[in-house]
């Protein structure tokens, strides 16, 4: 697949309008010139969710959540972004190009899924009614596992006959292609061209996108053979990274419980639900990744990793704490994700310990889950020999990694101190080795690399007056263009410390005049994730006239905070003199410190803050 240029993005856009399109799936009511109703993203009675018509932007200030069609549709269906441009330019007959590559045919992602279901129609009808010796052994191999027919029909699951290349054969007959069936990974083309069944003689476990429809199917192979578990390839609908088993099923449950609970096998996923337990899904043949946690972090507030008590599942554990970062901190507000873990006893996998102890210690087990951070700082500090300098040296240097991507946070004050507990040294040597830790995310090709700071747009604690005027700073220029050209004398070092606040207005003033949606179509082209934090801001936006007055008092809230800053360094430069032997300097530091004072004291008097910093 090609980039799809700007032109052709735009169009789409223009094309659909967010109200309509939203409203075929919730139910909206409009209220002055906004239109409400229930988020769909998360569980909720009385409407939050909020769509502004004029700038074609929603935002939910029950989740946090908003943006425009675009990223309303990534999060709705699980697309990244050139798939939910093409979604809708499918939905609005728009054709559009992608550059580098070919043109992109209408429909083409639509009867690859068709076929899916279409093969996971074949397998269900094979599975409950077929009378060969290989469907009776999937029957036989299913009711072991506690699987009747009854859960077979509600799970779809089937049974793919070996032999005669039954499913290629009966779906070129529903008018399918060759090409298609090849595509979607159902069929393979062997070495004399002829065609054959991708799955024979095993279990069919059809794996589903977050609407539902079939993309792809996992494989388990009844008797002997390998290997045991078969998943479909990649293919234009469906990735491994970012799929999973059973979360169209289990995405209302997680945003119900707030929780998610993530397994490795598919039979794990069936097992805990048929017992009531329905918000578990599975990864699909591959380790968690970085694009799992950001999926189930739209829906859940926790995630819990339940893995076998084996060593294979302790790696599991330990593989999962690469994907920490500043979500996982208190500072993270609303976005915030809970990690944690659970290891099942006695080496029983999800399946076999629901069934043999019941839900009720399931959930037990799951609630007594045990933070992710401290569960891998047990785990490392548990490889060494503590007793010794050589030993403690190295549990220092291998517990403060999983720490790195939340550095500067509180969550990693509280564990260097419990790190230093363990060791019988100061919070503070630990926190100088943290310092020197980097942080080591795994990429997952087409992932983006995670943060390890906090968005720049994260509600800073109320005692933190520098970082609150930021804040109100990037709201203000965010919503009044005419404040723009102004707000440049700001744009330094000296009035706005944190970087990443910094270089966020710096993209903004570059926007200059742009209105609502143009100011976020610029910031989207940079960072997706920064222009939906804007959302909260731009839908419904306040008259600029109020705006404006705002800007007035936090520029000279940041003005004053710099000139405080640059006091105390005066004066502590001004007791490394002596009066006496340095007296030309001395009176000369002396003077500046007495001017900066008033300019500082003006500045209180002009403006209607307290003295502190607090706004009124």
């Amino acid at each position: 697949m090609g980039r799809i240029s700007e032109e052709d993005v735009q169009r789409v856009r223009d094309a659909t309008d967010l109200v309509s399109f939203v409203s075929e799936s919730v139910v909206l009511n409009k209220k002055g010139r906004l239109y409400w109703g229930n988020c769909p993203f998360h569980g909720e009675k009385t409407p939050s969710f909020k769509i502004d018509p004029g700038t074609q932007l929603w935002h939910c200030f029950g989740c946090g959540l908003g943006g425009d069609v675009f990223g309303y549709v990534m999060r709705a269906e699980n697309l990244e972004f050139p798939d939910a441009v093409r979604r809708l330019a499918e939905r609005a007959h728009i054709e559009v190009v992608e550059q580098g590559g070919p043109r992109m045919a209408p429909g083409r992602k639509e009867r690859l899924v068709a076929a899916c279901e279409a093969a996971a129609d074949f397998f269900h009808k094979n599975l409950i009614g077929g009378r060969n010796p290989g469907a009776q052994q999937a029957r036989e191999y299913l009711k072991h596992r506690g699987f009747g027919i009854d859960v077979a029909k509600r799970w779809r699951l089937g049974f793919a006959p070996a032999g005669r290349d039954e499913m290629t054969r009966a779906l070129l007959a529903q008018g399918f292609t060759r090409d298609e069936l090849v595509e979607a990974n159902l069929t393979l083309v062997g070495e004399s061209g002829a065609l054959k069944d991708r799955f024979f003689d095993r279990v069919m476990f059809p794996i589903t996108d977050l609407s539902g429809r079939v993309i792809a199917f996992g494989g388990r192979v009844v008797g002997d053979g390998h290997p045991k578990y078969l998943n479909s390839n990649e293919t234009p609908i469906f990735h491994k990274s970012s799929n999973m088993y059973g979360i169209d099923r289990a995405r209302n449950e997680i945003v119900t419980s707030g929780t998610a609970v993530v397994v490795e096998g598919y039979t794990d996923v069936i097992a805990l639900a048929e017992q009531g337990i329905a918000f578990a899904v599975a990864t699909l043949g591959t380790a968690l990744t970085e694009q799992h946690v950001k999926l189930l972090g739209r829906f859940a507030k926790r995630v819990v990793y339940l893995f076998d008590g084996d060593e294979a599942g302790l790696r599991a554990a330990n593989r999962a704490a690469a994907f920490i970062d500043a979500t996982a901190t208190p500072e993270a507000g609303s976005s915030r994700v809970d990690l944690a873990v659970a290891v099942i006893p006695e080496g029983m996998d999800p399946a076999d310990y629901v069934t043999a102890r019941g839900a009720a210690e399931m959930r037990a087990l799951i609630d007594g889950a045990q933070p992710l951070l401290r569960f891998v700082i047990d785990q490392r500090l548990s490889m060494h020999d503590l007793a010794t300098p050589e030993g403690k040296s190295a549990a220092l240097a291998d517990a403060v990694q999983p720490l790195a991507a939340v550095k500067g946070s509180i969550l990693a004050q509280e564990y260097a101190s419990y790190i230093a507990s363990r060791l019988l040294t100061t919070p503070e040597f630990v926190q100088r080795a943290l310092a020197g830790v980097r942080v080591a995310h795994p990429r997952v090709e087409g992932s983006e690399q995670p943060s390890a700071a906090a968005s720049p747009l994260a509600v800073p604690p109320p005692d933190d007056n520098q970082a609150r005027a930021e804040r109100e700073l990037l709201r203000t220029v965010t919503l009044a263009p005419t404040v723009r050209a102004e707000a440049r004398q700001l744009l330094s070092d000296e009035f706005v410390l944190d970087a990443r606040r910094r270089e966020l207005l710096g993209w903004i003033l570059e926007a200059g005049a742009a209105t609502e949606q143009d100011l976020y179509n610029a910031i989207a082209a940079r960072d997706r994730s920064i222009a939906e934090s804007l959302s909260e801001w731009l839908v419904d936006a306040p008259v600029v006239e109020q705006i404006e007055y705002a800007f007035r008092e936090v520029s000279g809230r940041l003005k004053e905070f710099a000139l405080e800053r640059l006091i105390i360094s005066k004066k502590a430069r001004l007791r490394t003199l002596d009066a006496a032997k340095d007296q030309a300097e001395y009176d000369g530091v002396f003077r500046e410190i007495v001017e900066l004072e008033r300019e500082r004291n003006a500045l209180r008097t002009r403006s209607a803050y307290p003295a502190d910093g607090r706004a009124e």
